[in-house]
């Protein structure tokens, strides 16, 4: 349930964040590998073992992150949990649980150790400790959608309302601006739904930005300006959203139909953006994933397409690896060599 100028409203995919029983299930970290001939003269990461063989209380890991150490993050918004997984030993451990996360949707790391967690519902984004303590809050009226941190470890926000796009804080959590032109959908509705990408960083401070509609990636300078912007190349074709608001009681119901083309992307040290390509409908891309993945330079050229063994619905670079994680059962989480 979320909240439009204090009414409610319920997207057609809130089942995704409502699942009211919890299920063991084992997710298993294995070197993944290409499908025959996509790579040729490619080397995927080798594991001759699962590096998880125990069973793990996963419900829905919706973030996935790789720390400086090379350690694996997972936020799971169902159980309100956030796990941690050694690609070392392969050992998982909780470190933050529901008594110090509060309805989590997404989470950031800094360069300091220091967690970032938003929690959407409540509109407040939260500095952790390494140990999962409260260090500051900030509290926000413009519906924050994500967050992610840049390279010089200041907090960047997506707003869900309100004229500017973000929001830039220090790693005091004080607003240092506020930036970024909304595309206008003329529906309030429509503009939080189509405006919310996914974002990752580049070496200088900005960070490369993807709408859902158009299907654009955006690359920001540190100061807020637009330095480029490509359409990622697809043979698929993207019509015109169709998204419509109706009450229901004391609730306005929001049905959206949409197709998303980028699904996740992340980028390496090579400033190379990986993106995970699906161009389905809302409902069948979040929940089936896909196995298409493409590279792209910076500006926007494209370098690499392959199709993965299996689909996927999230993609991280970190410390010399790929990982691609499916998110709905059955569950997996593959190690690859970068492409």
């Amino acid at each position: 349930m979320v909240s439009l100028n204090g009414i409610s409203s319920m997207p057609d995919n809130v089942y995704l964040m409502s699942v009211v029983f919890k299920r063991i299930l084992a997710v298993a970290l294995i070197a993944g590998s290409v499908a025959a001939g996509q790579l040729a003269g490619q080397t995927t990461r080798k594991a001759r073992s699962q590096l998880l063989t125990s069973q793990v209380p996963f419900s829905f890991p919706e973030k996935l992150l790789v720390g400086a150490r090379g350690n694996i993050y997972l936020l799971d918004t169902d159980l309100s949990s956030l796990f941690t997984l050694n690609t070392s030993s392969g050992e998982m451990a909780r470190l933050c649980g529901p008594d110090k996360l509060s309805a989590p949707s997404d989470i950031a790391l800094d360069p300091k150790g220091s967690i970032w967690v938003l929690s959407a519902f409540r509109s407040k984004v939260s500095k952790l400790t390494p140990d999962c303590r409260v260090e500051s809050e900030i509290v926000s009226r413009r519906m924050p959608l994500r967050i992610h941190i840049n390279s010089f470890g200041e907090l960047i926000v997506l707003n869900g309302i309100g004229e500017a796009l973000f929001e830039l804080y220090g790693s005091d959590g004080k607003l240092q601006r506020a930036f970024g032109q909304r595309l206008d959908y003329r529906d309030e509705t429509a503009n939080q739904e189509l405006s919310d990408g996914h974002i990752v960083p580049d070496k200088s401070g900005g960070f490369f930005f993807s709408f859902n509609y158009p299907p654009l990636i955006r690359h920001y300078g540190r100061s807020g300006n637009v330095i480029s912007e490509f359409k990622p190349e697809s043979d698929i074709a993207i019509a015109p959203p169709d998204v419509s608001v109706r009450k229901q009681g004391n609730s306005v119901v929001v049905k959206s139909r949409y197709q998303i083309l980028v699904l996740d992307m992340a980028v390496d040290a090579q400033g190379r953006l990986y993106l995970l390509l699906s161009g389905m409908n809302k409902i069948p891309a979040l929940t089936q994933g896909t196995p298409k993945l493409a590279v792209f330079s910076g500006a926007g050229k494209l370098l690499k397409q392959v199709t993965l063994e299996y689909n996927f619905h999230r993609v991280a670079i970190g410390r010399g690896s790929m990982y691609l994680l499916r998110n709905r059962a059955p569950m997996r989480l593959d190690a690859y060599a970068p492409l």
